[in-house]
């Protein structure tokens, strides 16, 4: 196998675009050439990420013809399974990464005409949540495994954070289920032995509608709306608390790189990413958060222990060496697929 289309674009903007950009690395490193062919016109956001110069073929957005006898792949992208049927005609073969625990409709209509010849999962906790109906919709459902590759160099590593005061962040998109009602009522009952000062980002008037209005030492901002660079380089911790049920969350990733301990849901996709007391916390309900993240203000030896441990278990984990040696079995399989993976 020498070449692989991507269809979708990579971007710093979302976790799926986030996750294909750092596993296009992997790919590059593993001497194949990539191949882009978007569903839509490419915007600034997207001509910003130079994939050109990187490396990649880019083809003419929709020019499906353009991944003849390649295998194809997407990263839970809508418009990829409204288009499917007609990549069909050219693909090798067709991989569906969804990055959520639930389904799409159009996903479970592609699946059940044979279109999607493998799906693709970062967690096993993602898979067994979907697998049942999937087996339901077509006996022929195929799935394999790998654990992604994280760019680490992005996230520098910093341990030089002031501590005049106690500084903590949660970062999501704009989504309701992205937040506990009790997100507010943690931050203000959290003790700490300097003064508390934290960020939100990715709040608007609908999340408020359900948490509440922040105080003033809590600033908040629309997704976007400040540098996640920022936002790690002051943030001694990420206390993050969700009603949502979490495949592999990237901010998870990006604080462990930067050195911001995580305290999150005892749950899905944090389980794959903190152990619990050695590099994070793992909160069962909103009396451990506050508990946790209590310790953490004022344990500050133990929280710069577990931060740096955090940094080194990332490295061993999802490191380069690791995620190439999983995407070479995947796409060895890929391979051995039967008349190339057609239905």
């Amino acid at each position: 196998m020498r070449e692989i289309c991507v269809i979708g674009y990579p971007s710093r903007l979302g976790g799926a675009d986030t996750e294909l950009d750092h596993q296009i690395r992997v790919w590059q490193a593993l001497g194949l050439k990539v191949h882009l062919l978007h569903t839509g016109q490419l915007d600034d956001n997207l001509r910003a990420m130079r994939m050109e110069e990187r490396g990649c073929v880019i083809h003419t957005p929709g020019d499906w013809g353009a991944c003849k006898g390649m295998h194809v792949i997407s990263y839970c992208n809508g418009e990829f399974l409204k288009h499917l049927e007609a990549i069909k005609l050219y693909a090798k073969s067709t991989t569906f990464v969804n990055c959520m625990t639930w389904l799409f409709d159009l996903e479970k209509e592609m699946h059940r005409r044979g279109l999607i010849d493998c799906f693709l999962y970062q967690t096993d906790h993602a898979r067994e949540k979907v697998e049942g109906e999937l087996k339901s919709i077509n006996d022929k459902f195929r799935w394999f495994k790998v654990r992604p590759y994280f760019h680490m160099e992005e996230f520098p590593y910093l341990d030089d954070r002031p501590e005049d005061r106690f500084r903590f962040a949660r970062i999501s998109r704009e989504d309701t289920g992205k937040y506990h009602q009790a997100q507010l009522w943690v931050y203000e009952t959290m003790v700490s032995p300097v003064l508390k000062e934290g960020v939100m980002l990715g709040v608007n008037d609908q999340i408020r509608g359900k948490i509440g209005q922040e105080p003033n030492w809590i600033k908040a901002y629309p997704a976007g709306g400040l540098n996640v660079h920022e936002v790690y380089r002051h943030a001694h911790c990420i206390i993050q608390m969700t009603e949502t049920y979490e495949n592999l969350p990237r901010v998870g990733f990006e604080a462990m790189a930067s050195g911001c301990l995580l305290i999150v849901d005892d749950r899905g996709g944090w389980r794959e990413l903190v152990q619990h007391g050695q590099t994070g916390f793992l909160c069962k309900d909103q009396r451990e958060f506050v508990y946790y993240a209590s310790r953490a203000a004022f344990e500050r030896q133990e929280r710069r222990l577990m931060a740096a441990n955090a940094r080194h278990w990332l490295e061993a984990n999802w490191g380069l060496e690791q995620a190439k040696q999983e995407w070479t079995k995947f796409f060895e399989y890929l391979e051995s697929l039967p008349t190339g993976g057609s239905p």
